[in-house]
């Protein structure tokens, strides 16, 4: 006995159980007389709809054509166009630093003055183009320290290490917008 057959049996048995309704004489016309006897001049439901929401849409349009909003979105091109704002962040209770700069390729090694933004928390916004940059932070106007936050770091040629930033890419220990 294959699968099929047993379906069947089940669902003949499941029909044999429902009750029987019996339906008066000459139902059957009365509904094909009532389906054929709509008027050919009367819109269905579904044909109003679609003249309402053609309708609308001419509304729509003629309200954006005589308006005076633009059609196209205005770009604003800037001397920053191909830069990205990163921010680099330096956090450390352990040396109380008295200023905290940062210098790297973007900035030709100049140092870049951080803000304190709270308790040995300092913070600074660069503007720089898509790449790969090695930094580092300059504390006291004395000490470089890798970003403690970055996991990449290369050797700076001095004994000690740079932190690397890659823009438009992933960048650990900074955020980029």
């Amino acid at each position: 006995m294959n699968m099929h057959t047993k379906k069947e049996r089940k669902l003949e048995k499941l029909l044999g159980s429902l009750p029987q309704k019996e339906v008066s004489e000459g139902f059957s016309e009365r509904v094909m007389h009532a389906i054929q006897g709509r008027r050919p001049g009367m819109p269905v439901f579904s044909e109003v709809k679609k003249w309402v929401v053609l309708g609308l849409a001419c509304l729509f349009l003629a309200a954006v054509f005589l308006s005076d909003l633009p059609l196209l979105p205005q770009l604003e091109i800037t001397q920053l166009a191909g830069y990205r704002r990163v921010e680099l962040v330096f956090y450390s209770p352990s040396q109380s630093p008295k200023t905290v700069a940062v210098a790297g390729d973007f900035s030709n090694w100049d140092y870049v003055e951080m803000k304190e933004i709270g308790d040995d928390y300092w913070q600074v916004t660069v503007q720089v183009k898509p790449g790969r940059y090695q930094y580092a932070f300059v504390i006291d106007g004395e000490q470089w320290l890798p970003d403690p936050l970055s996991p990449r770091k290369v050797a700076d040629g001095f004994g000690g290490f740079n932190s690397v930033l890659v823009v438009n890419g992933f960048a650990l220990g900074s955020s980029v917008e």
